[in-house]
């Protein structure tokens, strides 16, 4: 517990310099801190869009803050630090059902876009059984996947040993050294390790779970305030998303630059490829999804007994996705993908 305390007290002193290292003339409402939960190619949309001018078409300028795990995140969104955040389903409603007000107003990957890479020796689940077995933070949008995975194959939670290494680097490290018997990563780790010589258990995204794994989450509060600043960060993300399905040179030098990555020609093509299957272009929550991450945070939660009720604001928000698609005749950039 103090170490976790350690880390989340770290993150928020990281992330007061990052607001003091902010020219005084950006900072403010208009330049709203947006925290980011891991450095992950499903988090890659933030830096595609900002890089690509986007968030400054639509006069917002936000300042982006990696974070080691949606749960660490949460704690700097519920101290009021982070006024938006891109992270996982679980970690909003887990952020609800503990007094906060977060709430999801788009989400652009429905399903988890990870594998469960073993050690050389392990090729079936039940070999698992007693292991090691590595995610990023209790609570966490991995730590959620890798249970309902786990479950998927027969296997509770209690069968194996679940670790928390913090980010997709230090997670394969581990397994590269041998302190780990398998572990849930994403492209491009994943496809390293297969070329390591790692077995890959399962590729998550085959077996199309609805899943909210990547979400863009404010508050009640700030969205009533500033209702204008959540609707424009909304607009140049989406366009993001739609940015890099068009433009494949951008988004592989984006993942290179931010997720420092191999060079490999084959691995950043597998891995851009993945990257815009698991898309979901309509950016809306999938409400199945919503329903599986609540009845695995219930697990460890049971609080959360009740679907979360939408309210009429977030409606509105959501309805802000399908206008920016259809502004910018974006639908017609993903049938160019296809």
């Amino acid at each position: 517990m103090k170490q976790m305390y350690s880390i989340i007290a770290g993150k928020l002193a990281s992330l007061m310099l990052a607001l003091l290292a902010f020219p005084a003339s950006l900072l403010g409402v208009d330049q709203p801190i947006v925290g980011i939960a891991g450095p992950a190619i499903n988090m890659i949309y933030s830096f595609v869009a900002r890089d690509a001018g986007l968030f400054k078409k639509y006069d917002i300028e936000p300042k982006l803050v990696v974070f080691d795990s949606g749960s660490v995140l949460a704690q700097a969104a519920m101290a009021g630090d982070a006024k938006m955040s891109v992270t996982s389903g679980p970690v909003t409603i887990a952020s609800r059902t503990q007094g906060g007000d977060a709430i999801v107003v788009a989400s652009c990957v429905n399903t988890p876009p990870y594998s469960i890479v073993a050690a050389k020796g392990i090729t079936r689940w039940d070999q698992l059984k007693g292991k090691r077995v590595a995610m990023s933070r209790f609570g966490s949008g991995t730590d959620t996947s890798l249970r309902l995975v786990l479950r998927k194959f027969g296997l509770d939670a209690k069968d194996v040993i679940i670790l928390q290494l913090g980010t997709q680097p230090s997670r394969y490290q581990a397994l590269l050294a041998g302190n780990i018997e398998a572990t849930i990563i994403s492209p491009p780790l994943d496809l390293m390790a297969k070329k390591d010589g790692f077995n890959i258990l399962v590729n998550i995204p085959d077996l199309k779970i609805p899943y909210p794994q990547q979400t863009l989450e404010t508050t009640d509060r700030f969205a009533r305030e500033h209702p204008q600043i959540v609707k424009n960060f909304l607009k140049g993300y989406i366009e993001g998303v739609y940015f890099a399905a068009k433009n494949k040179d951008h988004t592989i030098k984006t993942i290179l630059k931010y997720l420092k990555t191999s060079s490999d020609p084959e691995i950043l093509d597998a891995t851009y490829q993945s990257f815009v299957q698991v898309t979901d272009y309509s950016a809306r929550p999938n409400l199945e999804g919503i329903r599986n991450a609540m009845d695995e945070v219930a697990l460890r939660l049971p609080a959360v007994k009740n679907p979360i009720p939408q309210r009429a604001g977030e409606r509105g928000l959501f309805q802000i996705a399908q206008q920016v698609i259809n502004f910018a005749n974006l639908s017609g950039v993903f049938a160019l993908t296809r």
